[in-house]
């Protein structure tokens, strides 16, 4: 998160700082060429004039990059999968990389959770992973087949979550205008829904 937070810094300085400067300097090159008389130096101006505009092209798509390279949902997916040594994993992702930024890091963080739980409490050993995006909403489902004690399976009852890890992956989901619900039937099941949009 540190990470991704430096990089849309950058991002953002980058195009308030070196944006304003191009874009001021297209506009008084543009206002020169308009009262320059001298026809000898107009080729000049014009490549004075491509050069910047290829910049801003340049310094626009190195901007888009970073945001978009800050958060690479399926490289993330898969170092979080790969951190379930010991475990059958069976995953079927079904997404692309049009998911809104905020919703890739609430997936990011909810997955992460799941996984991190599995690690500390599940005595399984096969875990599924379902991510399916639709045009408005996606949902992620991360099942595991160990197994619960009574006491277990109170602290995390629908209404009643009392696991920091559980409350956080509900408060991810519900700060997107979505839910988080967890399944305590033949294993254990974290199910989120996030819109794209409240």
């Amino acid at each position: 998160m540190a990470t991704l937070a430096e990089r849309n810094r950058i991002a953002r300085e980058i195009h308030d700082n070196v944006g304003h400067l191009l874009s001021r300097s297209i506009l008084l090159l543009g206002a020169i060429t308009t009262v320059n008389s001298d026809e000898k130096i107009n080729p000049q101006l014009k490549m004075l004039s491509d050069t910047l505009d290829e910049s801003m092209k340049k310094m626009r798509e190195s901007v888009h990059d970073l945001y978009d390279d800050s958060i690479d949902l399926e490289k993330n997916i898969n170092e979080i999968i790969n951190e379930l040594n010991g475990f059958t994993i069976l995953s079927e992702i079904d997404c692309d990389e049009s998911i809104p930024k905020n919703v890739k890091l609430a997936l990011i963080g909810i997955l992460k959770e799941a996984v991190n739980n599995i690690l500390k409490h599940s005595n399984g050993d096969c875990v599924k992973i379902i991510l399916h995006q639709n045009y408005s909403f996606c949902s992620l489902s991360v099942y595991d087949n160990g197994t619960l004690t009574s006491e277990e399976k109170d602290k995390i009852s629908l209404e009643n979550c009392n696991g920091i890890g559980l409350n956080n992956i509900r408060q991810r989901a519900r700060q997107l205008g979505g839910d988080a619900y967890f399944y305590s039937n033949n294993g254990f099941t974290v199910f989120a829904r996030l819109p794209f949009q409240l």
